[in-house]
């Protein structure tokens, strides 16, 4: 509130309605007044960040930590305050990069110069989007692209371990293959019949009706082989993307906090892997099979029979496969290419369009729409880019195998005409010869129509086996391996190193040693960025520590179970992630389905003093939250976040500025709820308000990684 103090007026609000008016000295001379009250409970928290950071060791690594060239002695306590920023883990706050939009790529979101002539810098570093977006990479060695596979086994490998549709495709393949063979039995019926109309007489005449009811059976048989065989074909595709999908997201919940801070696996990206791959092998397994298998077929028996019928004229007419195929590989080797660049480049654009709807309220506050369509505009401007090439290349395969098809249509009738002038073939056997070669070149065109398909199948399944099969960096979330001992809730850091994954050149932890005895609850405090949170990340295991050991109880957090660590320690931050579900829900998932009773989630409620305004609502725990939590307050949201970390009976409890987002009356009744409940715990809080923090037994400074001071609350405030 001491930010305020110039202000010409103040209104104080209360349950939507303005309690207090007037000018800040108007208020603050009314000492029964909220305002007045508020002032002075946060008036402890600037006098004391002030002579913590007048300590002179503090301010020793402050000034190494900044490399400030000011002498220490002309710096006042002003500039100390700044130091100590609201945020605690500045770079690395919440862990976002793991949670949220990778920590680059909103460095590239950051507003490029309104310029229109583009400047090169002299960093290597790309700072914003609109240089990564007109970055018009040369993929002309395919081992440069992603997702790069050098053959169909990818596809192949993802069939067989779909084992729950082999009964799908036990009677889909059978039944559509012999879809095919009736392509073949059409043709000699329809020479029959010309060959009996030809040939008119009582003998011949006969076979008219027998000819006419064998044809009509074929149609029925047909349309029922049709309706089965596209049906189990159907069953088996929608199944395999369901299976693939659910496969790849339980593999990537599996990762820890390391694999997302990887710029290939941003949300946008890993959601494209997740839908459009999937829905693109679905296309080939569900919509395409029906027509390949049926086309191989009737392309190999119908170019068979036309040999075994007159082998010169076959020849002839076969003339156009090899023509075909030399048309379509051509395209197939450019189409696979454009493919894997083309999907690329969709990621990059599903990445920047994630991050932009969802930070739309941000986008609208600052009237940044425009800018933001122009920046996706040049995100998309390489992807069209690389389809107006993939079109040409398609346009011309397509105009020759045409244009060569009527060539050949030329060719076959002049040496047909020959050949029956020689009498070596009949009428008849020309056009059975002739309806062989089309029908096979007809199903040989539609397994060439598909390169494009199975080119993209190509890339998706490379990417899906990517995802499947990478293995868990640094340790696997899902697995049921590692301890699970009865723990005291003591803690400790042994000589700790740490550096983000994504930034190895930068340590956040240098050499740090702390100890927490079992029920004590200590205090970290510093400036921004200096490794507060980082330290409360290690101890939940979402990261490893680069050197040293984080122990639990004397057992390094490496050789305890994931799921029953978490289940142990249990961290509530200053920006609480709530999922578009109702309150109890949220509450209720902090613990397994069948442990969350009613009257655990009221008490976790009551606790986090917030039963009262769930009663308050007109659905009370079947409330919806909305997106992100968008229909409750900052303080609203905060206190449903922990009180579904206090349903948990956590033994550790990390508070990473968890009564920041409260206000004043608010945060007394939480931190009274809190104290209650560290008695049963121990705690580690990370506040910027040391007026909350009074309590503890220990306060720890950490500067830039390192321990700075030590103490109780008093010696050190």
């Amino acid at each position: 509130l001491s930010t305020v103090r110039n202000a010409d007026r103040i209104i104080v609000l209360e349950s939507g309605q303005i309690v207090e008016e007037g000018s800040p000295e108007e208020l603050l001379a009314n000492r029964d007044g909220k305002f007045y009250r508020m002032y002075n409970d946060q008036k402890f928290d600037s006098l004391a960040v002030d002579k913590l950071a007048a300590n002179p060791r503090v301010r020793s690594k402050i000034s190494l930590a900044t490399h400030s060239m000011t002498p220490s002695d002309f710096i006042n306590a002003e500039t100390y305050r700044r130091a100590w920023a609201r945020s605690s883990l500045g770079a690395h706050k919440r862990l976002g990069k793991s949670y949220s939009v990778l920590s680059t790529d909103r460095e590239k979101l950051a507003l490029p110069v309104m310029s229109k002539k583009r400047t090169r810098m002299d960093t290597p570093f790309k700072t914003n989007i609109m240089e990564v977006a007109m970055e018009d990479k040369d993929y002309d060695d395919l081992n440069l692209l992603p997702g790069k596979t050098t053959n169909f086994n990818a596809i192949w490998n993802l069939i067989k371990s779909y084992k729950a549709g082999y009964a799908h495709l036990s009677v889909a393949i059978p039944v559509t293959t012999l879809r095919g063979f009736f392509f073949l039995l059409v043709c000699f019926e329809v020479s029959s019949v010309l060959e009996i109309a030809l040939a008119p007489n009582e003998e011949t005449a006969q076979h008219v009706f027998i000819t006419a009811a064998v044809y009509t059976a074929l149609i029925i048989i047909k349309t029922m082989f049709e309706a089965v065989g596209r049906l189990f074909i159907a069953l088996y595709g929608h199944g395999f993307c369901g299976y693939m999908r659910n496969k790849m997201f339980r593999k990537i919940l599996r990762h820890g906090a390391t694999y997302f801070d990887e710029e290939a696996n941003t949300p946008g990206r890993l959601v494209h892997k997740l839908m459009s791959d999937t829905a693109t092998l679905n296309r080939i397994l569900g919509d395409k099979l029906d027509l390949l298998l049926p086309a191989i077929i009737c392309s190999i028996v119908s170019v068979t029979i036309a040999l075994l019928i007159n082998w010169k004229l076959a020849l002839i007419c076969g003339f156009q496969f090899p023509a075909f195929f030399l048309f379509r590989l051509i395209e197939f080797r450019e189409t696979s290419k454009r493919h894997r660049q083309m999907a690329e480049q969709e990621k990059k654009a599903a990445n920047l369009a994630t991050t932009v709807l969802s930070n739309m309220s941000t986008i609208k506050a600052y009237t940044l729409q425009e800018h933001f369509n122009n920046i996706f505009y040049e995100t998309l401007k390489p992807l069209q880019k690389t389809m107006k090439r993939q079109s040409c290349i398609s346009s011309f395969v397509f105009a020759c195998q045409f244009s060569f098809t009527y060539i050949l249509i030329a060719i076959t009738l002049h040496f047909g005409k020959l050949m029956m002038l020689n009498n070596e073939i009949t009428p008849f056997d020309y056009l059975r010869v002739v309806l062989l070669t089309q029908f096979g070149a007809n199903f040989i065109s539609q397994l060439i129509a598909s390169v494009n398909d199975i080119s993209k199948a190509r890339v998706a399944s490379g990417n899906i086996l990517n995802v499947i099969k990478e293995t868990a960096v640094d340790m696997n979330n899902l697995s049921d391996e590692g301890l699970r001992p009865k723990t005291t809730a003591r803690l400790m850091l042994k000589d700790v190193e740490f550096r983000y994954p994504s930034r190895p050149l930068y340590p956040v932890l240098r050499n740090l040693t702390l100890k927490v005895r079992p029920g004590d609850s200590i205090a970290i405090v510093g400036p921004s960025g200096s490794g507060k949170s980082s330290i409360l990340a290690l101890f939940q295991r979402m990261y490893s520590a680069t050197k040293g050991e984080v122990l639990i109880d004397n057992y390094n957090v490496k050789q305890i179970n994931p799921a029953y660590l978490r289940r142990v320690v249990v961290s509530v931050g200053q920006e609480p992630a709530l999922f578009s579900f109702t309150i109890r829900e949220n509450i209720a998932y902090g613990l397994p389905e069948d442990e969350a009773t009613e009257e655990k989630i009221i008490e976790a409620a009551k606790i986090a003093n917030i039963h009262d305004f769930i009663l308050s609502l007109p659905q009370g725990y079947d409330t919806e939250v909305g997106e992100f939590g968008a229909q409750l307050s900052g303080g609203q949201k905060q206190r449903i976040a922990i009180a579904r970390a206090i349903i948990r009976e956590p033994r550790v409890l990390l508070l990473d500025e968890a009564t920041a987002a409260l206000d004043t009356a608010s945060e007394k009744a939480v931190q009274s709820a809190l104290e209650s409940v560290s008695k049963n715990c121990t705690c580690i809080y990370v506040a910027h308000r040391l007026s909350s923090i009074r309590s503890v037994n220990k306060i720890y400074v950490l500067v830039d990684g390192e321990i700075a001071e030590q103490g109780l609350f008093l010696r050190i405030v």
